[in-house]
Order: structure tokens, then sequence, then C-alpha cells
């Protein structure tokens, strides 16, 4: 919590370059409860759904179609905006990382300046050799990351040392700074200019997809380490398991993606949102699109609770109300707290199932 009692939130959101798929709709739909809850709870919340907006994939993309980056990037946010406001999601701003440039230019700027980065070979790196706690989020050592490195390079001073601005790929986007040249911000420096921009580099949550945490989010804190002089700039590492069909991950690369659109112009979004819940968040999700009409039924069963129990309340809390909400504090255990809905509809107990489909977004 910030001095201001402010649940600040900022989420890894997806790269712009293709419609969001189910995988994306896990994400969105987890920080939605998340921040309904809290909201609920009588706590503000600013939540941000940070949208990564240059990449080498949306050039490559633009190049494929004889356009701009700009015009596939404004063109899948504007449908993943369609795709969020039928999701019946209203907690989130947006934040697209190519409206904060200037800023991760001054704070590459300044890392070099304290000595903190480095050049070399047109490239900016962060120097990791005196972050003692590198590795620590993605439980790795130094020697396992030194075989998991990423960023490889001629010139780099340790294997693990982070890219921050790229002078020496060319893939479409550039920017020009005196100081760095030609190049770009890259990714981690991307979400941490928000961060930095937004919160001064130090908020409550940080969320995303469990295939984030290295190198991207192990990155991005060891950025937000030197660049706030904090050991702990975000009190909570949260990460939501991967949607898999087939037994691979829903992914645009591995062309197995199911989009949000089209789920949602067959099922709506009160299915996708029981279903999805229908597992911990921290989990795998294997995605079966035959499961879906299991929850057409369950969805059936509490409209027409609400609608045999329209004008009617209980003003009293019951113990579903109370067993409900400890499944939601359990760890957000949206599988058993589900399964409290359902007996609330059953029962047709109408104040208290009015509550729980609040907090899972259901509209009815």
């Amino acid at each position: 919590m910030s001095r201001d009692s402010t649940a600040r939130i900022l989420v890894c959101g997806p790269t712009v370059y293709d419609f969001s798929h189910f995988g994306h709709a896990r994400i969105l739909l987890f920080y939605d409860l998340l921040t309904r809850y809290l909201e609920q709870k009588g706590m503000k919340t600013t939540a941000i759904l940070n949208i990564t907006d240059i990449d080498p994939k949306i050039s490559f993309r633009a190049k494929e179609e004889g356009s701009s980056a700009a015009e596939i990037s404004n063109r899948f946010i504007n449908e993943l905006l369609i795709d969020i406001r039928f999701l019946g999601i209203e907690t989130f701003s947006i934040a697209r990382t190519s409206d904060y440039v200037e800023t991760a230019k001054n704070l590459v700027r300044g890392l070099v300046t304290d000595k903190r980065a480095y050049f070399t070979n047109g490239n900016v790196y962060l120097d990791t050799s005196s972050l003692a706690s590198y590795g620590r989020l993605s439980r790795m050592s130094r020697d396992e990351l030194i075989n998991s490195r990423v960023d490889i390079a001629n010139g780099k001073k340790n294997p693990s040392d982070i890219l921050l601005w790229n002078g020496s790929d060319d893939f479409g986007q550039k920017y020009y700074d005196n100081y760095l040249g030609t190049g770009v911000p890259w990714w981690h420096i991307q979400d941490s200019s928000v961060a930095m921009s937004l919160f001064n580099g130090k908020y409550d949550i940080h969320g995303g997809a469990i295939e984030l945490v290295y190198p991207h989010h192990e990155s991005i804190i060891a950025q937000l380490q030197v660049l706030t002089s904090s050991q702990q700039p975000v009190k909570i590492w949260n990460h939501v398991g991967l949607v898999t069909v087939n037994g691979r991950k829903m992914s645009k690369s591995f062309g197995n993606v199911v989009r949000i659109r089209d789920m949602l112009q067959k099922y709506g979004s009160n299915i996708i949102r029981l279903y999805l819940f229908s597992r911990h968040y921290r989990q795998p999700f294997k995605f079966l699109q035959s499961e879906l009409d299991k929850y057409c039924f369950i969805n059936d069963k509490i409209a027409s609770s609400l609608w045999r129990t329209a004008g009617t309340s209980n003003q009293s809390s019951s113990k579903l109300k109370q067993k409900f909400t400890r499944y939601i504090e359990n760890d957000m255990n949206t599988p058993a707290a589900l399964q409290v809905l359902i007996e609330a509809a059953t029962h047709h107990d109408p104040t208290d199932l009015k509550y729980m489909t609040r907090i899972f977004g259901l509209n009815y």
C-alpha cells in the first residue's frame, strides 16, 4: 500500500502485433478480479495495463503487410480495447511503452553517468555484478543465470548484464538521442520507464504471465533497485499460469491461438469468466473448448436464480458470503469460490449471489 492508501498495480500486457488470445484473457480477467475485490473492500486502486508497442515482431508484421509499425500497433491496440470492453473490464488504465521513450532515454543516460551501466558496440547494458539479489525471483544461481544468458553479445562485462539501449540492431523502429545515439529502449527498460514515470518506481503489485519471471521481471527488479535505491521497490510479484493447447502454451508464434474475439462472439464474457476462474490462477490451464458448454449451463443457472429472486433482498451477511470471501482472500482461490457461488445460486440467496457475481465481474 502506498502512503495515500492506494493499491498500485502494474500488469505486463500483450505485444500488439496480432489479436489477443485466451492466454491474455486469463491474465486480464485475473487482475480485473483482483482489482474488483480490492475496490469492494474499500481500497482505492490504480491498475495499469502495460502494452508493448516497440518490438521486432511488430516491425516484421508491418514489413509483411507493407505498412508501418505504428499502423500495426495502433490497429491491434484498438482491437485489444474492444476485447477488454466486451470482457466487461473497466478497472484498467492503458500505458503504451512508446509513450515513455523519453523517460527511458533519461533513465539510461543517468545509469551510464552513475557508472551503473556502460556502452559497448553501440549498446548500453546495466552492470549486474553488484546486484547480490539478482536471480532471487526466478530462484536461479549465478551459474544458472550464466547458462541461461540472454542478449548474447561481444563486449558485455558479465553474461547476465541487461540490455538497456539497443543501438546495434535495426528492425524498423528506432529513436535518436544525442548521447545514446540511434536505437531503441529494450524490452525491460520500456516497462521500468512506465513504472518510474507513473509510480516513481515503487508500487504494490507487478503482475503478468509466469513465463515473464526470467528474464523480464528479474531484469525489471534489477533496474528498479538501482533506479530507486531500494531493495524492494515492488512489494509483490505475481504470476498467472499459462494456457496450453494440445500440450503446448498458447502462443501466436506457435500458431495455436484461440482468439478472445472468437470466444466472445460464441459464448460471451460471463461464460469465459466462469471457465477461466474454474482453475487456480497459478496453475497451468489446459484449454478445451468442449468444457465451455458446461459453463453455459452454470451461467444459465445463475441467471435463473437472479431472475427468480428479483425484487427480494436479504440484508444479513450469510455464511456463504463469508465462505466465498475467505476463499478469495486465500490467494484468490477462485475454483473454491466458484463452487460457493453455484451453491448460492442453488439456494436462491439474492444478496449473497449479487455480491459474488459482482466480484466475479458477471453481468446479468
